[in-house]
């Protein structure tokens, strides 16, 4: 009997939850949401936030206050959705820097664990990067590059302004053995600037900072080393269509996120809304202009492409051994 009286208790104990769930979910939103976003105020991330956040709030009928809290490769802000209520109320424009870079070796000191401590609503956009050089290098294509670099050892040096960029640029590097120096920046615009001027040959930049560059034929496009185009360089082919080996996907992106146990209803609303607004030609159209591809996805897949890239850039870190300033 007290078996039968444990299991009824454990019954009605799991309906309230589930009671408490589903109130949750008909209840929110009734006040104004925090989105944490790691990184500063005019930033890619805080950017992209900004154009989802508008008609996401107009959705949900409560206004959504953008919180910039940047630090550490972005794990300050990860941390702050990580030890919130769990209402709703919170939610995290997060990005692979702290979902997958900084907890797979790149930067110390980090306190949680990104598949538990965190619900995962929908991918949102993404950012892929391209190779790229200085105007008076003669290559115009990815191989033709790796060809000139080989002819000149020691000649070439291939700048860097992101945790992308330097796993992009040291794959290239040791996939062809190329004896070549790699010059670190504390971000992309100046790393192009050195570039453009000649102070650097080379470097592997995201979409988003160099589109203008290359448009504007201030440095070349010659590969992207990814499967496939990127359609804001419809152009320009994938090392894979150049003959060389695609590497693994390290691309940037960004992920709407919640604290663990948030309820289920609550996120199935924000994966149904904010996918229904990635596809609007509106929010794609402005998301494009700033360099970024929308792609809008399940919660199941977030999840899993989470745990993906886990495992990629965890043995990119191990093998280039990269660590973040």
């Amino acid at each position: 009997m007290k078996i039968i009286r444990w299991f009824a208790g454990l019954a009605a104990v799991a309906s309230l939850w589930t009671v408490a769930g589903a109130a949750a979910g008909q209840t929110w939103p009734n006040k104004p949401i925090r989105l944490v976003v790691p990184y500063g105020a005019g930033s890619g991330s805080d950017i992209v936030a900004r154009i989802v956040a508008d008609p996401l709030s107009r959705a949900l009928g409560q206004p959504i206050v953008v919180d910039n809290k940047p630090g550490n490769n972005s794990t300050v802000g990860t941390e702050a959705v990580v030890t919130s209520t769990p209402d709703g109320y919170t939610l995290g424009l997060m990005t692979n820097a702290g979902l997958v870079a900084s907890p797979g070796g790149l930067t110390g000191g980090v306190r949680y664990d990104p598949a538990k401590d965190l619900s995962y609503a929908t991918m949102v956009a993404s950012v892929t990067y391209v190779w790229v050089v200085n105007t008076d290098v003669a290559a115009r294509t990815a191989p033709e590059l790796i060809q000139l670099i080989k002819a000149s050892p020691g000649k070439f040096n291939y700048a860097s302004g992101n945790t992308g960029g330097i796993a992009y640029g040291g794959t290239i590097k040791n996939t062809y053995q190329l004896d070549m120096t790699h010059v670190p920046y504390k971000s992309v615009p100046p790393a192009l600037v050195d570039v453009i001027s000649g102070n650097v040959q080379t470097m592997v930049a995201d979409v988003a900072a160099s589109l203008a560059m290359i448009r504007s034929g201030k440095v070349r496009a010659v590969g992207v080393p990814t499967a496939q185009r990127n359609p804001l360089l419809p152009d320009v082919p994938t090392f894979a269509e150049s003959g060389l080996a695609t590497p693994p996907d390290m691309s940037g992106w960004w992920v709407l996120v919640a604290p663990a146990a948030t309820p289920e209803p609550i996120l199935d609303r924000l994966n149904q809304e904010v996918v229904r607004i990635l596809n609007t030609d509106t929010v794609r159209s402005a998301l494009l202009q700033a360099g970024v591809v929308p792609i809008p996805s399940t919660r199941q897949r977030a999840v899993q492409y989470q745990k993906d890239q886990l495992k990629v850039w965890t043995a990119i870190i191990k093998d280039l051994n990269l660590k973040a300033d």
